[in-house]
């Protein structure tokens, strides 16, 4: 009887000691990248076609402790584009505080960013937003490797565009990022893509293969400290608007910096 009243003593006292919270992680990134796209349409006499164009976001990103990880919440801080962007400053100005949500696991893979609005703006900046947080593990070694293979779809209505990629990482060496002690990731990509697209002359048939490479920083406890990425399309693209299929190469650059 002693003992179950010490127990219950102790329970009782247990309950009243303030619940630990751990606080939500906030971080700040500066996102630049570099697009460059080159169409090929000398098979049906009409040269090359060009763009090039490059834009700068800042967001805001929280992990929040849950259940098998964390909850990420990545807010828009402000977006703009150079001169020769096809896409209008308006929507750049419009996605100003778009928010999306992810899911970050135990292992530092983070799930694809979503948007909480449904706005036309959000949807359009989000692939800029795609890959710009890896996947980042804390209590990193060097010689550490890993693999992670992805499937990501545009499926939705005449859109069928599936893109395959393989990705290998390894904790290559001991670094600063900084002035803050860190581990160098590298990571070497390989892609395929396959489907049809809807476009204003009719669908297009899309099909070809990327690669390309990439280096972060990842501290011990598993904060991301930026990195940069280099990749590199050989596609094909076919449909009743040429005679022939038109080769199309695209690159792009990315350069992440956390901000203090």
């Amino acid at each position: 009887m002693a003992s179950h009243i010490f127990g219950l003593a102790a329970v009782c006292a247990l309950a009243l000691l303030p619940a630990v919270t751990v606080k939500p992680v906030t971080m700040r990134y500066r996102l630049d990248q570099t697009l460059t796209q080159e169409i090929d349409a000398s098979a049906d006499g009409k040269g090359k076609q060009a763009i090039s164009f490059s834009t700068s976001s800042f967001v805001t990103l929280t992990l929040t402790d849950s259940t098998g990880g964390k909850v990420v919440k990545v807010v828009v801080d402000s977006m703009r584009g150079d001169s020769t962007s096809p896409i209008p400053a308006g929507v750049f100005d419009s996605a100003r505080g778009a928010e999306y949500h992810a899911f970050l696991n135990s292992s530092g893979k983070i799930s694809e960013l979503e948007p909480v609005s449904t706005t036309t703006a959000a949807q359009q900046v989000q692939g800029f937003l795609t890959d710009f947080f890896p996947w980042v593990k804390a209590g990193l070694k060097v010689g550490d490797t890993w693999a992670d293979t992805n499937s990501r779809s545009t499926i939705s209505g005449d859109d069928t565009v599936v893109v395959r990629r393989v990705v290998a990482y390894k904790a290559a060496a001991k670094d600063k990022r900084d002035d803050q002690p860190a581990i160098r990731v590298t990571s070497d990509y390989s892609s395929t893509v396959a489907g049809t697209q809807p476009t204003p002359n009719g669908p297009a048939r899309i099909e070809g293969k990327g690669k390309g490479a990439g280096t972060y920083f990842v501290t011990s406890d598993g904060r991301y400290l930026g990195g940069d990425w280099n990749l590199s399309s050989a596609l094909n693209v076919s449909g009743a608007f040429a005679e022939h299929p038109l080769p199309i190469t695209v690159t792009q650059t990315t350069r992440v910096t956390a901000l203090k």
